[in-house]
């Protein structure tokens, strides 16, 4: 579901703090705060519950959550056995 458009963007607190600091990488838990233009050419560190993902900010990525570039789940691709069934 998309949230309200009178409630506004949603921004994890901690991330509202790294408008003083002007570090260009930031580390952060918070999937679901939503990107905006500060954070352009920054990298945010995004936990996705086994270890930090890198995120890139560009243009093309405001208004997505950071949630969409950390996945949580791995991609498990299976190769065909060396062994073939003959009848």
């Amino acid at each position: 579901m998309v949230r309200s458009r009178w409630k506004g963007i949603y921004i994890a607190k901690e991330l509202q703090n790294y408008d003083v600091v002007a570090t260009p990488t930031i580390v952060t838990t918070e999937r679901s705060s939503v990107i905006v233009p500060y954070y352009l050419t920054k990298t945010i560190y995004v936990y996705n519950g086994r270890k930090y993902v890198g995120v890139k900010i560009t243009e093309k990525s405001f208004g997505r959550k950071l949630g969409e570039y950390a996945l949580t789940k791995k991609v498990e691709k299976y190769k065909a056995s060396g062994k073939s069934k003959k009848k």
